[in-house]
């Protein structure tokens, strides 16, 4: 059996990227079954444990995340995140020696995406990555109490992936069709995430396995999802099995699998959901590093430059300080600002 776990950071947001990620996890290979009991081995993941200096665990990434006041000598507030994700990187078995090298495999549908909006160009530019950015993955070493201490019997995280859609991306999506129709974010989210499930179930190491249970972090009052899924797997035998007010839940037989599909609310109490969740924001919080030193940068106006989370009232903040500065680029709006 194997495990796909999805979820985002950047949902809200009016400016930054929407980030969807997915961790694969694969079990015994030929079983079937699965339980509560299954399910809450992931639960030691949820002791902290210290690596680096830091007491660390796998909980929802707004947890994880450090403010400036949090931080206790860490020179960066994405640095408990980076020490979770140094664990994922070396229990993946992945041998990229940083962010920058990892990065063509994490988001490799929107390099070009990324590579064309020249605030977030210099993710993937060599030589290009921010000093205050974490850089380098942590060694085996720094990462083996975490290692020991979350150890799940016969289960281990093989996979992971992202979606980083840019705001020009995200405005394409939702924007009217030459039929006047338009889709909202909610579909932008829905489609892209199952996609992704899609993209890490091509992977050879699954062909051995014939059944996976695959979790969303489930959002707003969506509770349908049998159409979705129809569309993302169109030779697939798609049964509803509950659709209620917490979770929405499928069974799904592809030609090469049996999956059952749980989209539920406050999805990321489940260890495996949570750590999507902490590479979706880890990655979000890098693009707005780079978002924000490009317009420090080309700063320019009566108002001094003050960084932007990308929420929409201080983002109404930022754009009101920042006219000067997109004339003076000749940055289109639609390139940067979403559409809903």
């Amino acid at each position: 059996m194997f495990l796909i776990a999805v979820d985002e950071a950047g949902y809200g947001p009016k400016l930054g990227p929407l980030v969807i990620a997915a961790t694969r996890w694969e079990g015994p290979t030929q079983s079937a079954e699965w339980n509560d009991s299954i399910a809450k081995m992931w639960e030691v993941m949820k002791t902290p444990v210290r690596i680096d200096g830091q007491l660390i665990r796998v909980d929802d990434s707004k947890r994880v995340f450090q403010s400036r006041t949090q931080r206790r000598g860490d020179t960066s507030p994405l640095g408990n995140l980076h020490r979770v994700l140094s664990f994922a990187h070396r229990s993946m078995g992945k041998t990229e020696s940083n962010w920058q090298a990892r990065l063509p495999r994490l988001i490799p549908d929107d390099l070009a995406c990324v590579a064309a909006i020249p605030w977030l160009a210099d993710m993937l530019t060599p030589g290009r990555w921010l000093d205050e950015l974490p850089d380098k993955w942590l060694s085996e070493e720094s990462i083996a109490p975490a290692t020991q201490a979350w150890s799940i019997p016969e289960w281990k995280m093989t996979g992971a992936r992202a979606r980083l859609v840019t705001a020009k991306s995200f405005n394409a999506f939702c924007e009217p069709s030459v039929a006047g129709t338009s889709a909202n974010k909610s579909d932008l989210l829905g489609e892209t995430s199952l996609g992704l499930v899609a993209s890490m179930m091509e992977s050879k190491e699954l062909d051995s396995h014939t059944h996976g249970q695959i979790f969303f972090d489930r959002h707003g009052g969506r509770r349908y999802y049998a159409g979705v899924i129809a569309a993302t797997f169109p030779d697939a035998n798609v049964r509803v099995v509950d659709e209620t007010s917490r979770c929405s839940v499928y069974d799904v037989q592809t030609e090469t699998h049996q999956l059952r599909m749980h989209f539920t609310v406050k999805g990321d109490s489940f260890v495996p959901v949570a750590m999507s969740s902490l590479h979706a924001k880890c990655l979000r919080e890098i693009a707005m590093t780079f978002l924000n030193r490009y317009f420090e940068d080309r700063w320019v106006g009566h108002e001094p430059f003050q960084a932007t989370a990308g929420y929409p009232v201080d983002a109404d903040r930022f754009l009101a300080a920042a006219t000067s500065t997109l004339d003076a680029q000749s940055i289109a709006t639609t390139d940067l600002i979403r559409c809903r």
